[in-house]
């Protein structure tokens, strides 16, 4: 899929919505969204991100690929919504940045492939105040919280948000993604129920995980090793 990236990549720093959109309807015909966003859009991001890093695009150069690439990703969304009614359901999840974080593009595709898997989800996309967010957690009560972050000095925020957490009367899992989570180990400032997912591959483990933990607890027969 090297040479598609290459020409989404080009597509979206041109801010042509329509280029960009007709390349993941292609690619959709033969594979599924989970490897779009982890073989086509992921790559893409990250590449637009080196060239920044390079000072070979401008600022708005990689805002505006941000802004196409949301329109596409929605657009992934609304094929698979646009036939289906909105349920309070469960399992719940909520997603979201911390506060001063306006890095949200991984954090969409995590939302929309836990919906994808007929989650009740409610994405809050980015910077979202602590205390906002245990609003939403006290009332809506959701079995997943996922959060993101990118920027190193927000990891004294990430703490506090995981210690207000930690305090809840029941146990959620969080999850926690960010493009840190492969330079550094975080595991020391979550409670037992949190998980750092690096990347798509890991999330598609956890849910895997999280299929057996469900059907072992239907079945009355919970650290056995069934298979959905």
């Amino acid at each position: 899929m090297q040479k598609t990236t290459e020409t989404f990549v080009d597509a979206l720093l041109k801010g042509d919505h329509a280029a960009s959109l007709r390349i993941v309807q292609n690619q959709r015909e033969h594979h599924s969204r989970f490897t779009i966003y982890n073989e086509l859009i992921t790559p893409a991001m990250h590449e637009i991100g080196m060239l920044w890093q390079q000072n070979k695009i401008t600022v708005a150069d990689e805002h505006l690929a941000t802004a196409v690439c949301d329109f596409v990703l929605s657009q992934t969304e609304y094929d698979l919504v646009q036939h289906s009614d909105f349920q309070e359901t469960t399992p719940k999840a909520m997603f979201f940045t911390v506060q001063d974080e306006y890095h949200y593009l991984g954090l969409k595709m995590v939302s929309i492939l836990f919906r994808e898997k007929d989650w009740n989800v409610k994405y809050y996309q980015s910077n979202l105040s602590i205390d906002h967010v245990m609003e939403q957690v006290e009332t809506w009560k959701p079995a997943v919280i996922g959060l993101s972050f990118a920027l190193a000095y927000r990891i004294e925020a990430l703490t506090a948000y995981l210690k207000k957490f930690s305090e809840l009367d029941y146990e959620p899992e969080i999850l926690v993604g960010g493009r840190l989570m492969h330079q550094y180990d975080f595991s020391s400032i979550g409670p037992p129920n949190t998980t750092f997912i690096e990347n798509l591959n890991e999330l598609q483990t956890w849910f895997n995980k999280d299929k057996t933990i469900r059907r072992d607890d239907s079945d009355g027969k919970a650290n056995t090793s069934s298979v959905i």
